[in-house]
């Protein structure tokens, strides 16, 4: 028996600083409270952010911090850098799409971005897991997320 397990952070901040005349020469980075995890199911969340997982007392944030981005290929690219979760660092890499610019509020532009990624959970210090009934583990090693981005010009 297996299925996927959706979730969210509700609480995360990020600066991009775009460099329009070459966007490879861009950088971003950002962090999200682990705390604020919502799957839909109340114990799971808790489960989530107690020590044998994320522990949102202990590291309560996790960061990204880009490296370098490219090469384009019309809207994709990726973003390369360092993920940081429970004080572990390791080089990852985001498939972006660039989903376009549009007019902000008061005058301000938006940039919006869909970006994709997967690791393993394990690489990051995040070893909980149990036996099943029936055989297997509850949670799976390997783990995708994706990030639907929206940036405005300051």
């Amino acid at each position: 028996m297996v299925t996927n397990v959706r979730g969210r952070f509700e609480s995360f901040e990020g600066t991009l600083v775009m460099e329009e005349g070459d966007p490879t020469e861009s950088s971003i980075e950002g962090s999200v409270d682990v705390a604020s995890v919502k799957t839909g199911v109340s114990p799971r969340d808790s489960n989530l952010r107690s020590a044998g997982f994320f522990d949102a007392q202990g590291f309560p944030k996790m960061s990204f911090r880009s490296a370098r981005i490219g090469p384009l290929e019309g809207d994709r690219f990726k973003v390369y850098g360092e993920l940081t979760i429970k004080e572990v660092t390791r080089e990852v890499a985001f498939d972006v799409v660039n989903k376009g610019e549009m007019p902000g509020e008061n005058g301000n532009r938006r940039w919006a971005f869909d970006a994709s990624i997967a690791l393993n959970r394990k690489d990051f210090g995040l070893q909980w897991n149990a036996l099943m009934e029936l055989g297997g583990l509850l949670v799976v090693d390997d783990v995708s997320g994706l990030l639907e981005i929206q940036f405005v010009e300051e």
